[in-house]
């Protein structure tokens, strides 16, 4: 499935590094790391890196919340954008999931990794960037990776980063419109289904910063309008 030649040689490269007898989350990190070579002077490189290390923090406390052994869903965090590498086009974007699991399967199935957890993680890597359209059969630990990456996709740098191309130099009238329809979104996103009831509350939790965000931005561009009225008497 993994097309790119050139990544395919890199991973087969990097593969010979790894076997059995070493420590699973210490192992799969330093696999990641390498795999996605993140570099001073590539920011692509670095966030991706980065955002994985953010997730597994994610799924540690999930996890650890649920009584769960943190290591396999730790694991399936740091290996969940694995895929990107492959993806030589932006239209190949949302392959990552399926390249991904590729991926993660040839390095655990190399250090030795249990086969059932092995094909749980593979799973959730698979579904991570479904919205509500997960399939209805998905356990909690699988739901948990993409639960895990959404809860960091949804940090205050995200928002701010993405609100780049709508939020910036703009009409105070515009910026109010900006956040009432980005309050409208959070809105609208606070049934999202999630693995487990910590990743719930912790979904809710992220969605009231954002309205906070943009309440706190509308306020002062309803400021603008007020000196203006008031100025022009």
């Amino acid at each position: 499935m993994l097309k790119c030649k050139k990544e395919k040689k890199r991973l087969e490269k990097i593969l010979k590094g790894y076997g059995p007898g070493l420590d699973p989350v210490a192992a799969t990190h330093s696999f990641v790391k390498e795999l996605l070579d993140p570099q001073p002077d590539r920011y692509d490189k670095t966030y991706r890196y980065e955002h994985s290390l953010r997730a597994a923090l994610w799924g540690k406390r999930i996890a650890e919340a649920e009584g769960w052994d943190s290591e396999p869903l730790v694991m399936a965090c740091l290996l969940h954008d694995t895929g990107y590498p492959f993806c030589e086009t932006m239209e190949e974007w949302n392959m990552h999931p399926t390249y991904g699991a590729e991926v993660a399967k040839l390095f655990l199935q190399k250090i030795g990794y249990y086969e059932e957890l092995t094909e749980n993680i593979c799973q959730a890597i698979r579904i991570h960037d479904k919205w509500n359209d997960v399939p209805e059969d998905a356990t909690p630990f699988e739901l948990s990776v993409r639960d895990a990456d959404d809860l960091d996709r949804f940090d205050i740098m995200r928002v701010c980063m993405i609100g780049r191309s709508d939020i910036g130099e703009r009409s105070a009238r515009e910026l109010i419109e900006v956040c009432e329809k980005r309050q409208q979104r959070a809105e609208d996103w606070k049934d999202r289904i999630c693995g487990t009831d910590t990743a719930a509350k912790f979904w809710k939790e992220k969605l009231q910063i954002q309205r906070k965000l943009y309440e706190d931005l509308k306020e002062e561009m309803q400021g603008t309008l007020e000196m203006e009225k008031l100025l022009e008497g």
